[in-house]
């Protein structure tokens, strides 16, 4: 999977800008309004500094899990040194190559914030989307924003390939199927 990196001041730059977004926006509400709940696993791919992880992690509780990836070493850094400081022993990170490692059909929800704008290219889209569909549970939801992209958009971007339904707008983010399941918690 091709990685769209950044140098190091770049990098703490976008975090800065994250951070305060977490601050005005909280993280919390829109996972909640997606539909987290306590027990599920979650995947937070592109997780940047972790904020959706962080937030995710406290919502699912002890019983659940979070799968935090990212390709920036220093984004994986930063959510194993959040999570520790806010004692969240279900957070495990991965680098993005390493999403081969999370068991397929493992994952409740998927969180793809404020990434698809970045894929500049379609096959490293559909690359990232592959990865998600294969650890997805039958039942499992993608959760998809990105305030770089229009809402028909971010829809084509998901749906395209043919590998996801579209399920709903929510007030803060768009969910996604699989191709023909639907998920116990879909919204309504």
């Amino acid at each position: 999977m091709m990685a769209h990196r950044h140098n190091a001041l770049t990098y703490r730059l976008e975090q800065a800008v994250i951070r305060l977004r977490d601050l005005v926006r909280p993280p919390g509400r829109v996972l909640v309004d997606a539909g987290v709940r306590t027990g599920m696993t979650v995947l937070d791919f592109g997780c940047g500094p972790g904020g959706f992880s962080l937030a995710a992690a406290k919502i699912v509780g002890p019983k659940g899990r979070i799968l935090a990836v990212d390709v920036e070493p220093i984004a994986l850094a930063t959510v194993r040194r959040r999570a520790a400081r806010l004692g969240l022993g279900n957070v495990d990170c991965f680098r993005g190559d390493q999403i081969v490692d999370v068991p397929a059909v493992s994952v409740d929800m998927a969180l793809l914030y404020d990434i698809l704008h970045i894929g500049r290219d379609s096959e490293w889209r559909q690359s990232v989307l592959t990865s998600i569909h294969r650890v997805l549970k039958p039942t499992g939801v993608l959760s998809v924003r990105d305030h770089h992209l229009g809402e028909s958009s971010l829809t084509e971007r998901v749906t395209g390939d043919g590998a996801f339904d579209h399920l709903s707008d929510m007030q803060r983010s768009s969910l996604f199927c699989k191709r023909g399941c639907r998920p116990s918690c879909e919204a309504s």
